[in-house]
């Protein structure tokens, strides 16, 4: 690696350094994951690099420091073939330089540019010890359009008139095909094509004997105490009564969004449970169904006022805002078991403590890992790579790679197209 460095902390972290250092800890991840007082600690042995024009970047220790683009651009090669650019302050810039070794071998500058480096070892010990004194506070900030969605669905709580709604395409297919399939299983993958009917069915059935402590936790164990019959008359009363059609396009797009992430995140969970002997892969696909089931709350209470929601932006933060506090209150008001309050809770809490065995939860966490891996949200995604993540490394200990998910998404992408099969058999 050919260029200068103001490697003396002393320097570094003198005046224009300094803020610079600074500014750019607050942003980039995983680091800005770190506390105010662990942020500082890390910045006080971080540098700034200043690449001349022509000087050569490679990764030659970058299992020691992660490189961070804070001023200028630098091109990416591979071998001698120029295969990207990236610009500084563009949301490329906010992930390390050469994380995926495999992607590009080089990066050189044709004017000239900075790149700060943080403590790799430093960063994983602070956000480690950070993430054992964790205490589960939810700090969020909300505006006008996240209280207009949220007291809708704090009235319709208090009133008893929560329900989750189907999309009018997958209603349609679901009534056209429920009658034809052969046995408890198979109607059990149909009402898992649709998240909100799932959800349904699994609380009908444990409202059948309030006396009965053992809550069902699948749409198995739901159709077996409810009945095939009775789960049918639910399922057709439910379906023709509770779908949602679309009021805009910018909803219309982050349903079916919602709907494919959720569907992908449930067959992966299966695939994934199959490698956990304790875990239960018909439990862990209904815990993947329910995790994010405040999302399709909001975008139907958003329906409502589609007029307020014009650009997608908008509605995407009023999901973020929202999405896990309202998802877990569902799953508490409407009295699921406690793996499925803890996936809502805890899914999204990429940075998380890992002691002990793994759970439905880590499943859900994974498989929206993979998700965002290979199918990324097409806007800024706070979901960050699995690289460096405590989690993914329990996991690979029990020979989940979420690193190398091409096998993964393979079985859980053959699922589904079983599963479509199932609703076209009609």
């Amino acid at each position: 690696m050919v260029f200068k460095s103001d490697s003396n902390p002393a320097v570094s972290n003198a005046d224009e350094n300094s803020v610079m250092i600074l500014a750019a800890a607050a942003k980039v991840s995983p680091v800005g994951e770190l506390n105010d007082a662990n942020r500082e600690a890390l910045c006080k042995t971080a540098t700034v690099v200043h690449v001349q024009r022509n000087d050569q970047i490679k990764p030659e220790n970058s299992h020691r420091w992660l490189m961070y683009l804070v001023e200028g651009s630098v091109h990416l090669y591979s071998g001698k073939e120029e295969i990207g650019v990236i610009n500084a302050g563009t949301p490329e810039a906010l992930k390390p330089l050469f994380l995926d070794k495999g992607a590009h071998q080089s990066a050189r500058t044709n004017t000239v540019a900075r790149i700060v480096k943080f403590g790799r070892e430093q960063l994983s010990i602070l956000l480690k010890e950070q993430q054992k004194n964790a205490i589960n506070v939810m700090d969020v900030q909300v505006g006008e359009l996240d209280n207009l969605v949220f007291d809708d669905i704090v009235a319709a709580m208090e009133t008893n008139k929560i329900t989750l709604a189907s999309s009018a395409e997958g209603a349609e297919k679901i009534l056209a095909s429920y009658r034809t399939v052969a046995g408890i299983p198979e109607l059990a993958e149909v009402i898992q094509s649709d998240p909100g009917l799932a959800v349904h069915i699994v609380r009908a059935a444990n409202k059948v004997d309030s006396s009965n402590n053992d809550s069902t936790s699948s749409i198995r164990g739901a159709i077996t105490r409810l009945g095939v019959t009775e789960t049918q008359r639910t399922l057709i009363d439910l379906l023709q009564n509770n779908t949602m059609v679309p009021a805009s396009a910018v909803i219309e797009k982050r349903l079916r969004r919602f709907l494919q992430r959720t569907r992908l995140s449930a067959a992966i969970v299966q695939v994934l449970s199959t490698k956990v002997p304790d875990l239960k892969p018909e439990v862990a696909t209904m815990v993947a169904l329910a995790s994010d089931v405040g999302e399709l709350l909001i975008l139907t209470h958003a329906n409502r006022h589609a007029d307020r929601f014009t650009d997608e932006q908008q509605l995407v933060d009023v999901i973020k805002n929202l999405r896990v506090i309202v998802s877990a209150w569902l799953m508490s008001h409407w009295d699921f078991p406690e793996e499925f309050i803890d996936a809502c809770n805890v899914a999204r809490d990429w940075y998380r403590n890992h002691n002990g065995e793994i759970t439905y939860t880590d499943l859900v966490t994974a498989a929206l890992l993979i998700i965002q891996s290979e199918m990324p949200e097409p806007m800024h995604s706070s979901i960050p790579s699995a690289n460096n993540l405590l989690l993914a490394r329990r996991l690979q200990q029990a020979g989940i790679d979420l690193t190398a998910p091409d096998e993964i998404v393979k079985a859980a992408t053959g699922r589904l197209l079983t599963l479509q099969e199932l609703l076209k058999a009609a």
